[in-house]
């Protein structure tokens, strides 16, 4: 069972994945001192992934699967529903650090991406 899938591809499995969930709000103080405001949006989704030491291919596998950016298909294990599920989401930031070049080939260390629910 693969951990993350993206449009039906299957990721190499992360060496770090963290899902954390959060809420949209609009909050601030009256003139009183007083917290007033509302809740937006509940239980947004977001999943930080990490690949410690990643191989080209498998670099260019996750590339080429988060090549849209928006409107991502992800399925991964949603803890608060403790079962796999699926999100809609977006990428948010990347980071690529080059680990080393062995005979012209990259290999990556710590490359990391960000899907966050829409």
């Amino acid at each position: 069972m693969n951990e993350i899938t993206v449009n039906g591809v299957a990721l190499p499995t992360p060496s770090k994945m963290t899902p954390s969930d959060f809420d949209l709000s609009v909050m601030n103080r009256n003139s009183k001192g007083f917290m007033v405001g509302q809740i937006i949006r509940e239980n947004v989704h977001k999943l930080e992934c990490t690949w410690n030491r990643i191989k080209r291919e498998d670099y260019m596998t996750i590339r080429n699967a988060i090549a849209p950016k928006t409107n991502l298909n992800v399925n991964y294990f949603i803890p608060e529903e403790d079962a796999k599920g699926n999100i809609i989401c977006y990428v948010g930031d990347r980071t690529t650090p080059v680990y080393a070049i062995w005979d012209g080939v990259p290999v990556y260390e710590r490359f990391s991406v960000n899907f966050i629910e829409m």
